[in-house]
């Protein structure tokens, strides 16, 4: 996925990178020319630094102070600069850099500042406060894995900056933002997941489960400073835990309800577009309304939300010391959230009523905790997962990583790049028949990434061009490039309801409801709802077509 350049000179230099009938080599900008002459000045600085300063007159000592004060804050500018930067090829050399980079600035900074972990980290089970990165909030060191945490929060904060519209309402903005989520992660059903994924995996992927889903919209709205929640039920009788019901905006004393399994709002009375916690709980008639019939009930009933339990998300890099500190200096041209202030929110939505507790959030830690112990076979899945993005190139993944910054144009940008990674069938016969007779399982393998590979650069290329409001190219790219092409592909259930959300932008409401109407995935519930909607009818009855469908995905 990334190719590593460790043998060039300075951390600062380029990578070339090759990709399936073109060179592409990154090329130098100004900034960057800019950074490298920080660099220098940084490193010339230092060497001052080690001279015999008593023979300098005072005001030269100050003046020498001020100069390496404002190369330290070089090091921070540049640090955030290589983490934006769409021309750079974000390899494991320059996420190095990166973290590099804010060691020296903590280093120099010498803070002083009071620091007390969250109030909150205390209500996490047992065996999840004991991991060892719990321990180590309280440290200004970065550990190479800010890096990856970083550049994920960049992800998400420039998703969120143009996902959120032009709206300024919190409410509005929320609504954008879980659209985004439910358009770009596609549904994937608990049982089917074996590879525990942290956010910038589910990004990178572009699928997710429910709580994935929930995960990445709390993570989005924290960007816009909005505050989601998660709400659970009652464990039932034998369970361990509360259970997850859906995510919710926490905003003017109200929580406004979104369920990532419909990939809709919840209704509210009167025409509101999102109804509340005291809505629902008021009249059990709004949740009745997301019935499909008797046989398709929604599973919540006003009586069950009694005695519920808050998440609140609280990932270790936002309650650290340390990027409480970076988060203070940062210049506000970066507009980067990088903290969370958990047991503050908490102290806020505990008086909400049926509320019995507040606590921080499980699932981070149980996502890390997995991942530490992932087994060999399960490693082996994880790099399979993976494959795609990186034969015959790391195409692929540089191609999405645009995508999240929203770089789509260009020789270089997403669209391009994407384009790169769909060889033509001609290529990949050709690319067969030229292999030697015993390398034949290899090419196989390689035969396989490239056709998952072109399937999930046609599926992106129709998101980028649902997102530029390009319908007719979106409807291209979903129906004749992704499921005409691959009828039973990775991308059947997203493109499916993407289709058919640009056949309503398209106003063929008629095309877009045969297409929900045909959704297996876990969001088919909330498909029939959205094709009721648009037939303009209370219940309809089901068709022939709709019932063989139905007891299909029940049985599956």
């Amino acid at each position: 996925m990334l190719r590593n350049c460790s043998n060039t000179p300075l951390p600062e230099e380029r990578c070339s990178l090759r990709t399936k009938g073109r060179a592409a080599t990154i090329s130098q900008s100004t900034a960057v020319a800019t950074a490298l002459v920080a660099f220098v000045m940084v490193c010339v600085t230092s060497l001052v630094g080690c001279q015999d300063t008593n023979r300098a007159p005072r005001t030269q000592s100050a003046s020498s102070s001020d100069s390496r004060a404002s190369m330290n804050d070089q090091n921070l500018s540049y640090a955030f600069s290589v983490l934006r930067n769409t021309e750079e090829y974000q390899t494991i050399d320059s996420l190095a850099t990166v973290v590099g980079r804010l060691n020296q600035w903590s280093q120099a900074k010498q803070t002083s500042e009071p620091w007390e972990p969250d109030a909150l980290l205390a209500t996490l089970p047992d065996e999840l406060r004991e991991l060892p990165v719990l321990r180590k909030l309280g440290e200004l060191n970065f550990p190479a894995s800010d890096g990856t945490d970083l550049q994920q929060i960049v992800w998400l904060s420039e998703i969120a900056e143009r996902a959120r519209g032009n709206d300024n309402q919190p409410l509005a903005i929320a609504q954008n933002l879980f659209d985004w989520v439910v358009r770009n992660i596609q549904i994937e059903r608990d049982n089917n997941v074996t590879v525990p994924h942290l956010p910038r995996e589910i990004l990178i992927q572009g699928r997710g489960t429910l709580a994935d889903r929930a995960w990445i919209f709390a993570l989005l709205g924290r960007q816009q400073g909005l505050d989601i929640v998660e709400l659970a039920m009652p464990a039932k009788e034998g369970d361990a835990a509360p259970r997850l019901w859906l995510p919710a905006l926490f905003h003017d004393g109200e929580l406004y309800l979104f369920d990532v399994r419909l990939g809709l709002p919840i209704p509210g009375p009167a025409g509101k577009p999102v109804a509340t916690l005291n809505d629902v709980i008021a009249d059990d008639g709004l949740l009745r309304a997301l019935d499909i019939d008797e046989q398709r009930p929604y599973p919540v009933h006003a009586a069950d939300l009694d005695h519920l339990t808050i998440y609140l998300e609280e990932s270790p890099v936002y309650v650290s010391h340390r990027m409480q500190v970076v988060e203070a200096e940062l210049p506000g041209k970066e507009a980067l959230v990088l903290t969370a202030h958990p047991a503050e929110l908490a102290e806020r939505v505990k008086s909400q009523p049926h509320v019995e507790r507040v606590v921080a959030w499980p699932l981070p830690y149980e996502r890390l905790s997995n991942v530490m112990k992932m087994d060999r076979e399960t490693q082996q899945k994880a790099q399979l997962e993976m494959a795609a993005f990186q034969f015959p190139s790391p195409v692929l993944y540089r191609a999405r990583v645009l995508h999240l910054l929203g770089s789509f144009e260009g020789e270089n940008g997403a669209n391009a790049l994407y384009q790169s990674a769909r060889p033509s069938e001609a290529d990949m016969k050709s690319y067969r028949e030229k292999a030697p007779a015993n390398a034949l399982q290899k090419v196989d393998f390689d035969l396989t990434q490239m056709q998952t590979a072109k399937q999930t650069a046609s599926y992106w290329l129709g998101l980028i061009a649902f997102e530029r409001g390009n319908y007719p190219a979106a409807v291209d790219y979903l129906q004749t490039r992704t499921l005409a092409a691959f009828p039973d592909g990775p991308w059947s259930a997203g493109a499916r309801y993407n289709l058919g959300r640009a056949l309503e932008a398209l106003g063929q409401k008629e095309e877009a409801i045969r297409f929900y109407r045909a959704d297996l995935s876990a969001q088919r519930h909330g498909n029939l709802l959205r094709a009721r909607g648009l037939e303009g009818t209370a219940k309809p009855a089901e068709d022939a077509a709709e019932k063989a469908t139905t007891e299909k995905a029940a049985g599956e």
